[in-house]
């Protein structure tokens, strides 16, 4: 059995799609919660700027998304530390906000192969079949 060491990660705010993969393209998905609620969402009637008291009750609500974003980072970045590649993709802003985090740490910078935009609508086989190709994997798996 070969050792996972290549890390293709799709992410948004929400979630990270974590694809450890082998050199024989042998792949494990783990799936990582960010609690992230989008602006517009809905969280308590407070949080709305026109409501009263809602001015200072939409900061607090920013101000608890931010947290948990650094949180979620905090998370990726401890489940990533084993990788010996690592791969961002996705949509929006997340990917390169996690690259950030991660680039704080000399090590895990020379980790990182790349940062791409990718289709919030890809599907997992897809989305397995793109880091194999980053990382010049087998399209299928060898047994």
């Amino acid at each position: 059995m070969n050792e996972k060491v290549f890390a293709g990660v799709w992410l948004d705010h929400r979630k990270a799609l974590l694809f450890w993969a082998d050199a024989n393209a042998g792949m494990d998905i783990v799936t990582i919660e960010s609690g992230y609620q989008e602006e517009g969402e809905p969280t308590d009637s407070l949080s709305k700027p026109n409501a009263p008291g809602g001015a200072v009750a939409h900061a607090s609500v920013e101000h608890r998304r931010q947290e948990q974003l650094k949180h979620y980072y905090k998370k990726l970045d401890r489940a990533l530390r084993p990788a010996r590649r690592i791969y961002l993709f996705g949509p929006g802003q997340a990917k390169k906000e996690l690259a950030s985090v991660l680039e704080k740490d000399k090590a895990l910078k020379a980790k990182i192969q790349g940062i791409d935009n990718a289709d919030k609508k890809m599907t997992r086989p897809q989305m397995a079949a793109q880091v194999r190709k980053e990382f010049g994997l087998p399209k299928e798996p060898l047994t």
